[in-house]
């Protein structure tokens, strides 16, 4: 005669049970509402810097190179102002440039171009 089967109880067993809330309700309210008119997945297309295009890390590594040689950095401002200078510190939004005994921030938005000043001297020289 073969053992008849118990009723199970109700005991974890390791492993969990997926539950996901029902969208269909959610997706009818959006429908309804005219006041959304986004995407709901649209955020996940947004980055964090609002259009800026994603960095290739280029500059961040550029950076730390002259950050670590001690590098005299010539940087040409957007009013055609130059300061000469060893690049201490770097962020998103900020430059601290080390000129002479001072240290100036600079914001990169204000910041035309920049370039080793010892380039600048061979350019000179060989011209």
């Amino acid at each position: 005669m073969a053992p008849t089967k118990q009723p199970e109880k109700e005991t974890f067993n390791g492993t969990r049970k997926l539950i996901r809330p029902s969208l269909a309700g959610l997706s009818l309210q959006r429908r309804r509402d005219p006041g959304v008119t986004e995407d709901p997945l649209s955020h996940a297309t947004l980055s964090d810097n609002h259009g800026v295009p994603e960095s290739s890390h280029a500059e961040v590594f550029y950076f730390q190179k002259q950050i670590q040689q001690q590098t005299e950095m010539t940087i040409v401002m957007d009013d055609g102002e130059e300061l000469q200078g060893v690049i201490q510190w770097f962020d998103k939004c900020v430059v601290k440039l080390r000129v002479g005994r001072q240290r100036v921030m600079i914001y990169k938005s204000c910041i035309k171009y920049l370039y080793k000043t010892s380039d600048a001297q061979q350019h000179a020289i060989m011209k």
